[in-house]
């Protein structure tokens, strides 16, 4: 018995260790995702995309290309209105413009820059799960003391406790609804690029 009580004790203590950490972590969780949050409003109003003139100039360098022009090939996108990431690509993929290994060069490019789609997805993915995880760490650690002041007659603690794991709740729930939200938006918008990159790779080939 005072093994099992001493086992008892000790998960009490850990988890009752957790708590401070778990409501640190949440509340710099929903600063960064707030964070996040602008960062996706300030690159939605930056987001410029006209298929239609993408389409003429992948066209123009396909032409330069062909007559041997490939620095002109790179020029021909330049007063095309692009997204950040696909003019990136652009200036990375015109260096192989008229070689004989573009086939190859583009290929490993598009794995790269699909890559970093992923990295730039990962972080979000990750506040989705952990933060409504981290909430519930936050309910039910003190869940435990509030029950226990709640067995004595203490009102006054189980009341604090729960305003505690009740806040937790929803500051995790925040976290991972903004994070799912910007999540969903921005997967959209990066497989969008993705989609001109691989169309100007075929279109200049």
């Amino acid at each position: 018995m005072e093994v099992a009580a001493s086992i008892m004790e000790m998960l009490f203590v850990l988890s009752e260790a957790l708590l401070y950490p778990a409501i640190l972590i949440l509340i710099a969780l929903v600063v960064w995702v707030l964070l996040m949050l602008g960062q996706a409003i300030s690159e939605y109003s930056g987001r410029i995309r006209d298929f239609n003139q993408i389409r003429e100039a992948a066209a123009q360098a396909h032409h330069l290309i062909a007559t041997n022009n490939p620095a002109g090939a790179a020029e021909a996108f330049g007063a095309v209105p692009l997204n950040v990431m696909v003019r990136h690509f652009i200036t990375d993929i015109s260096a192989f413009f008229g070689d004989t290994r573009f086939s190859l060069e583009a290929e490993k490019l598009l794995q790269d820059y699909e890559l970093i789609i992923g990295k730039e997805l990962d972080c979000l993915k990750i506040l989705t799960k952990t933060a409504p995880m981290l909430g519930l760490m936050g309910t039910l650690i003190p869940l435990g003391p509030g029950l226990m002041g709640l067995s004595e007659g203490n009102i006054q603690a189980l009341a604090s406790n729960l305003v505690v794991a009740f806040s937790t709740t929803v500051l995790g729930l925040l976290v991972g609804g903004i994070s799912y939200a910007v999540m969903v938006i921005r997967r959209r918008w990066y497989y969008q690029d993705f989609s001109d990159m691989e169309y100007i790779v075929e279109a200049v080939e």
